[in-house]
């Protein structure tokens, strides 16, 4: 092995000393086996890799073309896909700018959480849930529940003053943000494809080795965004993200909610994941003590955070 590939020795370590949390990994892997609304991938969903790139290289654009060469349309007509889809775009961007939410953008969020809330995925998440008392069974509770905990708006920027709640759980983890230069959050392929589809996420490389990829399962890639898809100059920089591949809305909620939980209510950020021939970890931030901050996945495990 060459000394360049100190970096995939690495992970290749962190991944044989792996030893899956068993007990979620049966639920995902359930909630996995059971979601009939997952996009195929290489059939709906087409990925070009292109070109390899590292996180210290900060100007360097290593993939001339885009990331995700096709997405079957019709994927937009299904309910959860298509409520989903309507909720991208109700979020400024910018951490540090309030967020306002108009009649109608809740409107949308209620539709899609009842679609979610009947979803299979989410059914078997909420089962778990009951049985270690975390969320309540009442199917009407539950949805609220679900709100609050990723629909609830709270301050996210630093800046000391009267800016309002700029941040929620499912804007950091699905649709991304902004911060000095820098994305945080964005961990969804639909908001990518949607993004460089019109011209405000450029595609720069994968990150790791070929080995340390799956393009039918998950990458790991950086990125820049650009809300002026004219002005690339000011674009922010995504350095090391992470994102599944096909999977429906659904079972992504399900799953980021069952880790925020389980990570919240154990104290712990990373979770070892095992489902189908996959191994990876689920991490899960709990922000300033009760907020989802953040949910993701990763194949390595993440540096703790204070809570």
């Amino acid at each position: 092995v060459s000394t360049q590939s100190t970096g995939i020795q690495s992970n290749l370590r962190t991944m044989t000393d792996f030893e899956p949390n068993e007990e979620l990994s049966n639920v995902i892997q359930q909630m996995w086996s059971d979601d009939d609304n997952r996009a195929i991938v290489g059939e709906d969903l087409v990925i070009n890799m292109g070109q390899r790139t590292f996180t210290r290289d900060q100007t360097a654009d290593r993939s001339s073309e885009p990331l995700i060469e096709y997405v079957n349309e019709e994927l937009f007509q299904r309910e959860s896909y298509k409520r989903f889809y309507d909720l991208l775009d109700n979020y400024e961007s910018a951490v540090g700018v309030e967020e306002v939410m108009t009649h109608q953008e809740i409107i949308e969020m209620k539709k899609f959480v009842d679609v979610v809330v009947n979803s299979k995925p989410m059914r078997i998440a909420q089962e778990y849930l009951v049985e270690k008392d975390w969320a309540p069974a009442d199917q009407e509770e539950f949805k609220d529940w679900l709100w609050d905990v990723w629909f609830t708006l709270y301050k996210r920027g630093r800046k000391r003053g009267r800016t309002g709640a700029d941040s929620s759980g499912f804007e950091h983890v699905f649709v991304g943000e902004i911060r000095n230069g820098s994305v945080i959050g964005f961990h969804n392929w639909i908001q990518f494809y949607r993004l460089e589809r019109e011209g405000k996420v450029d595609y720069r490389g994968f990150i790791g080795g070929r080995r340390q990829q799956d393009s039918e399962f998950m990458i790991t890639i950086q990125f820049s965004w650009d809300e002026d898809a004219d002005d690339k100059d000011d674009a922010a920089l995504k350095y090391v993200g992470g994102t599944m591949l096909g999977t429906s809305p659904e079972f992504e909620m399900a799953m980021y909610t069952l880790a925020w939980v389980y990570g919240k209510e154990n104290d712990v950020v990373n979770i070892p994941i095992a489902i189908e021939d996959q191994e990876f970890y689920l991490i899960a931030h709990v922000f300033k003590g009760k907020y989802l901050g953040t949910c993701f996945t990763s194949r390595t495990p993440q540096e703790e955070r204070k809570r």
